[in-house]
């Protein structure tokens, strides 16, 4: 009875390598219509220099001896085609390769595909075959930074359990397909960026509810933000920046409480900042430059208690900057030049500890420095140039550890400022007959 364990184990060993021998000797082979397939594809490159495609010989099965590939054992299609220009060879190097050539409609019979990642190959040439679409089962396409031309195929909205789309730094142009997201709800990743797309942003992107990540930005689209937006419950990053949009941010944008960056900046909205934003409580960056927004800066942007970044600058905002922005105390930069800002600066934005930059100029600011910034332990870089402003600068301010860049030019301060204290001490003095401090405004009188 002593040896029964030592029995059993054996006998488990036994069947267990009869088992998963047998598995192994029956995986099936590569799918002919899988081979011909990648076969194709590798006769319409005409550039290798890295030999990514070296191993695809058609004597060799490729399920075992291409590089790349990867099959389902049970039926020997063709899984996953993975040849990318950047990657980590063997030692863990990293390897930034290229290749040459087109795609091959060929890759639509490869049935049982659930990844293609072909990104980074950058001399990928020629259009997206409509043939793509046939890839019901993909799961992950990466095209992205290549050099492919034409328009997106409209036959990749039948590719429903699609879950990552990339097709980011190439030449597609034209629009992107208005029925394009209707079906593909399982996408959580979509990256159209730096492209040559025109037309508006579909409403059927509404549809995406399970997406976390929406790149647009660097294309040429136009026209307005579709509230069906705010359906996609799920962004946490929006960029729909250096596009030509145009027309208000739809009240809807307040359901995306899980979004950390919203940046659209860089196009022609109009109208005011809606105050729904408020809701989006998990923002940490809101980047709404170069736009012809109007009205007020919204109160309610003081709730959003994760914000590090501000950008507001360069619109046509008017008001006071609201002090209730002292409450935001993660916020780092704070960006609210080249508006129609009037008023006093608040003195309670010294209360914002952790900002190291606070960019005012170009406004209609009045009044005096609030000596109360001396207290922005952080602050590296201050510009309220272009501005109203009167009184002599504050000596604190001039004293903090970490300010490098001061600019207060073209306002009506005095006082004296160190020459040796700034990367550009003199920008100060254009525009202030009352501050010296440089050779050109010796300070004789102080």
């Amino acid at each position: 009875m002593t040896n029964y364990p030592t029995k059993y184990l054996l006998f488990l060993l036994i069947f267990h390598s009869i088992f998963f021998g047998f598995g192994i000797r029956q995986s099936r082979a590569c799918h002919p219509t899988d081979s011909e397939a990648l076969l194709d594809f590798k006769r319409r490159i005409t550039s290798d220099p890295s030999v990514l495609l070296g191993s695809w010989i058609p004597s060799k099965d490729c399920c075992t001896s291409w590089d790349g590939i990867k099959c389902d054992p049970s039926t020997g299609r063709v899984i996953n085609l993975d040849r990318p220009g950047l990657y980590s060879d063997s030692s863990g190097d990293r390897i930034d390769t290229s290749m040459s050539g087109t795609l091959s409609p060929f890759l639509g019979n490869l049935s049982s595909l659930q990844l293609l990642n072909l990104a980074s190959l950058q001399n990928l040439t020629g259009p997206i075959p409509s043939e793509i679409g046939k890839l019901t089962n993909l799961r992950k396409m990466y095209l992205g930074s290549n050099s492919l031309e034409g328009s997106i195929p409209s036959s990749i909205e039948g590719m429903s359990r699609l879950q990552i789309l990339t097709l980011n730094q190439n030449h597609l142009m034209g629009p992107i397909p208005h029925n394009l997201f209707k079906k593909l709800t399982s996408l959580t990743y979509v990256d159209f960026s730096r492209n040559n797309l025109t037309g508006s942003v579909p409403e059927s992107i509404g549809n995406l509810s399970n997406l976390g990540f929406l790149f647009l930005q660097n294309n040429r689209l136009s026209g307005s933000i579709p509230p069906s937006i705010g359906n996609m419950k799920s962004l946490q990053l929006i960029y729909l920046s250096n596009n030509d949009l145009s027309g208000p941010i739809p009240n809807s944008i307040g359901n995306l409480r899980l979004a950390h960056t919203l940046n659209l900046e860089n196009n022609t909205l109009s109208g005011n900042i809606p105050t729904s934003i408020r809701n989006m409580t998990s923002l940490v960056n809101i980047l709404l430059a170069n736009n012809n927004f109007t009205g007020k800066i919204p109160l309610t942007l003081s709730r959003l208690e994760q914000l590090s970044h501000l950008d507001l600058s360069r619109n046509r905002l008017s008001g006071p900057i609201p002090p209730q922005l002292a409450k935001l105390r993660n916020l780092g930069n704070l960006f609210l030049s080249r508006n129609g800002l009037s008023g006093q600066i608040p003195p309670q934005l010294a209360k914002l500890r952790s900002l190291g930059y606070l960019v005012l100029s170009r406004n209609r600011l009045s009044g005096p420095i609030p000596p109360q910034l001396a207290n922005l332990s952080s602050l590296g870089f201050l510009d309220l140039s272009g501005n109203s402003l009167t009184g002599k600068i504050p000596e604190g301010i001039l004293n903090l550890e970490y300010l490098v860049q001061f600019n207060v030019s073209w306002n009506q301060l005095s006082g004296k400022i160190p020459l040796h204290r700034f990367d550009f001490p003199a920008s100060g003095f254009a525009g202030n007959p009352g501050l010296c401090g440089a050779p050109l405004a010796p300070c004789n009188n102080y």
